[in-house]
């Protein structure tokens, strides 16, 4: 069975703290770090507190500077553990449905492509989903394996949209009392990090 693609999209809530123009998740990571996992874990209680997913991303695509979104990703479970030295280690799994009809999956155009300088002079509908990349083997040195979906503005969801929550170990405790003190569905797994570095 191929393993490309999740029904799970994750939002990390560890994003670095950072508006520095890059080309790769390495990059980034020589700019600046991931969020401490305390912090994390407490924006991931205030996004399932509010059922907000916050507008708070903006990038720099040649001289045009996208609206505000929010992002989800569809890598699959196996993959978060690369995904998470860049993003922090605590995200929570909304199901497919609920992003497909108001996500649009990201346009990845490689920073050497031949259309990039006609592309960066338009103001084409789609550039707040056009995301400048290199492409390359290697992990960590291209933004395409993260399989970004944006949404521009905020993503109000429903309780019953959430099919997971991956946290560090000793936050699954107060995540699961969470959940039940704000009558979120008991079928939501609440899972440990442990857990996904050993899948």
């Amino acid at each position: 069975m191929q393993r490309y693609y999740s029904r799970i999209y994750w939002h990390f809530t560890g994003s670095p703290k950072s508006d520095v123009k890059v080309l790769s998740p390495d990059e980034l990571l020589k700019k600046s770090e991931p969020k401490p996992e305390k912090e994390s874990v407490e924006i991931l209680l205030k996004i399932l507190q509010s059922q907000r997913l916050k507008a708070t991303s903006q990038e720099q695509v040649g001289p045009y500077k996208t609206n505000a979104f929010c992002c989800t990703t569809d890598i699959p479970f196996k993959d978060l553990v690369e995904h998470a030295l860049y993003y922090g280690r605590a995200a929570i799994g909304f199901k497919a449905e609920a992003i497909h009809d108001v996500f649009l999956p990201v346009c990845y155009v490689s920073s050497k492509h031949e259309a990039h300088n006609n592309l960066m002079e338009n103001d084409h509908p789609l550039m707040d989903f056009i995301k400048i990349t290199d492409f390359h083997p290697k992990e960590g040195h291209t933004f395409y394996r993260e399989r970004e979906w944006r949404n521009i503005g905020d993503f109000a969801f429903e309780k019953d949209e959430i099919a997971a929550i991956v946290v560090p170990d000793d936050s699954l405790k107060m995540v699961r009392i969470f959940l039940e003190k704000q009558k979120y569905p008991d079928d939501i797994s609440v899972l440990s990090w442990r857990l996904v570095e050993e899948a």
